[in-house]
């Protein structure tokens, strides 16, 4: 699941009532008030922004090194599937057919990784954090107001257009490290990487999935299809790359995100409330770029901050998040 932040979010649902255990709504649930849970909830918050906004640093030193994109989507699958294989039994979501089977699995899957990791070749990992977490709930919005009649109100509002201008910003820069002149072929990668996420929210939402349904199903589906395509056809390097690259990217790609990064999510929900936990996870873009400056010499420039701070802000409110609402 690159899973990212604002997918979290709109599964934000279902996954605090598997950590619950009830029925209630996200707002129902009280966060744990014991010192200790308050601590573990704020640790479990700031290791999930971390790992969300890793995933990007990590997925970009990985295409800069000896594997291929498509290395990287083989290990992502086969390590994901071998982790979640106890568990499919239970949580394989039966009531889709095979289609609605299909499309959920494609939408965080083979093609839109092919898109992410397509982008970051021409991009900084600043932009990427910045416009794929930036885009994603306009893209969610417009797909909803089409297709599920869902409705802003007027803090969203305000917020999507704080990210539009956030991310014009981005797409305008080309003084950061690592933005080329042909950034923007990455630039239109990531908004239709964007896309479709979005499809895929509406899709969950729609076919009532479950955080753990989805944590199932993407990775089986992709490596029962890409596997043998990966395999027979497809560049590979994973030959000539050294264990350490193939580790890291096997480890981070097929349990950071969408296992780790989840669990220490819901944990951070039922500790320390919804509000607390959406500040901390619109952290993502501003930290995978803070990440990349000593991982990769990747440094913003001051026209990409203030993209990223417009961003960032847009996207608290898209979340939910006010000052001065109860926690």
């Amino acid at each position: 699941m690159p899973v990212n932040v604002q997918l979290i979010f709109c599964l934000i649902k279902d996954t605090t009532q598997i950590v619950a255990g009830s029925n209630s709504g996200l707002q129902e649930i009280p966060p744990m008030s014991a010192p200790d849970s308050l601590f573990i909830g704020w640790l479990a918050a700031f290791g999930a922004v971390a790992v969300w906004s890793g995933w990007i640093v990590v997925s970009r030193l990985g295409i800069i090194q000896t594997l291929t994109i498509y290395d990287i989507m083989a290990l992502r699958f086969f390590v994901a599937a071998v982790a979640i294989a106890p568990f499919l039994w239970r949580y394989w979501p039966r009531h889709l057919r095979w289609w609605q089977t299909v499309l959920i699995s494609l939408g965080q899957g083979a093609p839109y990784l092919a898109l992410a990791f397509g982008g970051l070749h021409f991009a900084p990992a600043s932009h990427a954090g910045t416009m794929m977490n930036g885009t994603l709930p306009i893209f969610a919005f417009l797909l909803g107001w089409l297709f599920l009649n869902d409705r802003p109100d007027r803090w969203r509002g305000v917020g999507m257009l704080a990210i539009l201008i956030g991310c014009g910003l981005i797409g305008w820069d080309r003084e950061s490290a690592g933005a080329e002149p042909d950034a923007w072929i990455g630039h239109l990668m990531f908004l239709a990487a964007a896309l479709l996420v979005a499809a895929n929210l509406i899709g969950t939402k729609a076919w009532q999935l479950t955080g753990l349904q989805m944590m199932v199903l993407i990775p089986t589906v992709n490596l029962v299809w890409f596997g043998p395509i990966y395999l027979a056809y497809l560049p590979k390097a994973i030959g000539e790359a050294p264990w350490t690259e193939i580790i890291l990217q096997g480890a981070y790609q097929g349990l950071g995100p969408g296992l780790f990064g989840l669990l220490w999510f819901a944990t951070a929900i039922r500790s320390i409330g919804a509000s607390p936990t959406a500040a901390v996870m619109a952290m993502a873009p501003g930290m995978a770029a803070l990440l990349a400056i000593p991982i990769l010499g990747e440094w913003p420039s001051e026209f990409a901050w203030t993209g990223l701070i417009l961003t960032t802000g847009g996207i608290l409110l898209t979340a939910g998040w006010q000052l001065g609402q109860p926690r």
